[in-house]
C-alpha cells in the first residue's frame, strides 16, 4: 500500500505549482450568484456561448476500494455562456446542463460515464470477471442560499457496467481571496447513496468469481452486496482563474466506505475502506462569438 502520505505530497507539490503560475494571474474567480466582498463581479454580463476543454491529472485508487494508487487522466469537456465562467464550481461536479436557474437555485440533467475495471488492472482481482464501462444518465439541484455555500444533489440512472440508481450529496463553503489575484477555496462534506445493482458490480463476488479466484490464489469469498449508503467522506479545492479563458485548480478528497461496500472481501481483505483521490486540473475556455 503506499502511504496517504505519498497522496498530500501531489497535492502539496501541485499547490506550490499553482501559487507559481497564480503570481501572474489578474482574473479573479467570481462569485456564485453575487460580488463577495473580496472578488469583483463582471462589471458587464456578456451571453456569448463558450466551448472549455481541459482535463483533471490525479493520484486515485487502482479500482474502488483498493489500497494501491495510480496515476489518472479525467477530461473536462462543457458548453456554456460566458457569464457562467465567473462562477465556482466543484472539480467532482459531472457534466451538466441547467434547464432551470435563478442564479441561486439551478436544476437540470446531468451524466456520467464510469471507467471499465479488467481484471488485469490489479493482482487483488485475479479471477474476476471485467466490469464494462457505465453510463449515468439523470438529473441535479444545486441551491445557494448565501453566496459562500454551496448545496447540491444528483440522482443518476446507469446502465452498462452496472443497472441501477446513484445519489450524490455536497455541501461546499466557499471562500473568495483577492489573494494572488483571486482565488476561491472550498470544502464541505459528501454523501453517497447507491442501488445494489451498483454496489454488488463492484464489490460482490459471485460463487464462480471466487472458484476461480481461489484458484488463482486470491482468497476470494462469495459475496452478494445490498444497497444503501455507499460512502460518507469530505473534499476540497482551490480554485484559480488565470487568465478570462485559463483555469486551473488543485483538490483532494476523501471517501469512507460504509456498509455493503466496506465488507466485501475485496475490501476487507485486499483493499482499504479509506479512499482518496487528489491531483490537479487545468481547463482552456473557447469563446465562439454568438449568443
Amino acid at each position: 500500500m503506499r502511504s496517504i502520505v505519498a497522496t498530500g505530497l501531489v497535492v502539496l507539490a501541485s499547490s506550490v505549482g499553482l501559487a507559481t503560475m497564480a503570481s501572474a494571474a489578474d482574473m479573479s474567480v467570481g462569485a456564485p450568484s453575487t460580488a463577495s466582498a473580496n472578488v469583483s463581479a463582471p462589471a458587464a454580463v456578456d451571453r456569448e456561448w463558450t466551448i472549455t476543454v481541459g482535463g483533471y491529472v490525479m493520484a486515485q485508487p487502482d479500482y474502488m476500494g483498493s489500497d494501491d494508487y495510480e496515476a489518472a487522466f479525467r477530461p473536462i469537456i462543457s458548453i456554456s455562456r460566458a457569464d457562467k465562467l465567473s462562477r465556482w464550481r466543484s472539480f467532482n461536479d459531472n457534466p451538466s446542463i441547467a434547464l432551470y436557474d435563478t442564479g441561486t437555485v439551478e436544476a437540470g440533467i446531468t451524466g456520467k460515464v464510469d471507467w471499465k475495471r479488467d481484471a488485469g488492472d490489479s493482482d487483488d482481482l485475479r479471477g474476476l470477471d471485467d466490469v464494462d464501462y457505465a453510463y449515468e444518465i439523470g438529473g441535479y439541484a444545486q441551491w445557494y442560499p448565501v453566496d459562500w455555500l454551496r448545496l447540491r444533489a444528483d440522482l443518476r440512472y446507469g446502465f452498462g457496467g452496472f443497472e441501477g440508481a446513484v445519489a450524490d450529496f455536497a455541501i461546499d463553503a466557499i471562500y473568495f481571496t483577492d489573494f494572488w489575484g483571486g482565488m476561491a477555496i472550498s470544502a464541505g462534506p459528501r454523501m453517497t447513496l447507491a442501488s445494489s445493482g451498483y454496489i454488488d458490480a463492484y464489490y460482490g463476488i459471485t460463487p464462480e468469481e471466487s472458484a476461480s479466484a481461489i484458484a488463482l490464489g486470491n482468497n476470494l469469498g462469495t459475496y452478494e452486496a445490498g444497497g444503501g449508503l455507499y460512502s460518507v467522506g469530505f473534499g476540497g479545492q482551490i480554485l484559480k482563474r488565470f487568465t478570462p479563458a485559463i483555469l486551473g485548480s488543485v483538490f483532494a478528497e476523501y471517501k469512507y466506505l460504509a456498509d455493503d461496500a466496506a465488507d466485501s472481501p475485496l475490501v476487507v481483505q485486499n483493499g482499504d475502506r479509506n479512499q482518496f483521490q487528489a491531483g490537479v486540473s487545468l481547463s482552456y475556455t473557447f469563446f465562439l462569438g454568438f449568443d
